[in-house]
């Protein structure tokens, strides 16, 4: 909302006419006209009066730029990203800070701008790069100050990035370190990662990275056991049976281990109260139990693991029995004498 709508939306709220306002302001009904359709300003002196006025504060009087939805936000980025081609890069840097300049208060709307702007001049034959970056840099931080937590860890990211590139290793971990975990947590991560294999040091940017598939790849494989499960609650077999195998090309993909494979199979064994099929299942998982031990797989050989050890393949083994033993949609398998030797 420009300021001009400001100043309509909230007389017509005090029912106020323009004749009213002006009269307060010592000045023509005419001027007030001119502010609320854009043609002019106020002059910076009435401000407050104006404010006062209105019955609001400065800062809502001039914020007229927080109230920018999302798609209004990705208009003006396209509106700028199509500059480009079209008009060059000077001219959509020009355009890119008059956005800025209206709309000073809406962090996501300069972040935007900078990110596309910053993603032209790198890719981009642009001369004196280096006065163009120096305004995105500012931009960019003018945003990580930001309250909102989200758009400030946001704009941290990029500016790491920035500086990483600019190979000033310091300060892009310094900014990274700032933003607080729970906040996009993923990028935060990648950008570790890139931060730690552009200043050489390789074992932990691999550390990283595999700390990233292996968490990855046990959400993944828990949604997709997930919406087998009630697949089944719908009746829906078939469409279970082809979430499941899904599932297990998951778990090979990612190293997780034979045992977790035979497991999504046991789920729908006992579904269908397959005895014949539950029990090879469960002879496999003990037998294959040492394969829940993730840390002997080289796809995450740099891995930092909570327990440094193998537990050994009898403990294993000890593990999946118990985990049988305790599993009462079992019960229908354990009289069989297999199982029961099994589980001795």
């Amino acid at each position: 909302m420009r300021i001009g709508e400001v100043i309509r939306k909230c007389r017509k709220k005090e029912n106020l006419t323009q004749e009213q306002v002006a009269k307060y302001l010592n000045i023509s009904a005419p001027a007030v006209n001119k502010w609320e359709n854009g043609i002019s300003y106020p002059d910076i002196t009435l401000l407050s009066p104006l404010a006062r006025v209105l019955k609001i504060d400065v800062n809502t009087l001039l914020a007229f730029n927080e109230e920018l939805t999302d798609t209004e936000v990705n208009k003006l980025g396209r509106e700028v990203s199509e500059m480009v081609s079209k008009d060059g890069y000077q001219k959509a840097f020009e355009r890119g800070s008059d956005l800025i300049k209206q709309y000073s208060s809406c962090d996501e709307l300069i972040l935007r701008i900078a990110s596309l702007l910053r993603l032209f001049l790198v890719n981009s034959q642009v001369e004196e790069k280096y006065k163009y970056e120096e305004k995105i840099i500012a931009w960019v931080e003018l945003v990580a100050a930001s309250s909102n937590e989200k758009t400030a860890s946001m704009a941290k990211i990029l500016l790491s990035g920035i500086y990483r590139e600019k190979k000033e290793y310091e300060k892009a971990q310094s900014i990274l370190d700032k933003i607080p975990e729970f906040e996009i947590d993923i990028e935060k991560k990648i950008q570790q990662a890139l931060l730690f294999e552009s200043s050489e040091k390789i074992e932990e940017a691999y550390c990283v990275c595999e700390d990233i598939l292996y968490k990855d790849a046990l959400e993944t494989t828990a949604a997709l056991f997930l919406i087998k499960r009630m697949l089944l609650k719908e009746n829906k077999f078939d469409e279970a049976e082809e979430c499941t195998e899904r599932a297990k090309k998951l778990v090979e993909a990612f190293d997780l281990g034979a045992y977790q494979k035979y497991d999504l199979d046991l789920y729908l064994a006992k579904e269908k109260h397959d005895k014949e099929k539950a029990i090879e299942l469960i002879i496999n998982m003990v037998n294959e139990a040492d394969s829940m031990d993730h840390i002997k797989s080289k796809l995450y050989r740099h891995r930092k693991w909570k327990t440094l050890n193998s537990l050994g393949k009898d403990k294993y083994e000890s593990l999946a029995k118990m985990r049988i033993k305790k599993d009462k949609s079992l019960d229908f398998v354990k009289d069989d004498p297999r199982i029961k030797f099994l589980l001795e």
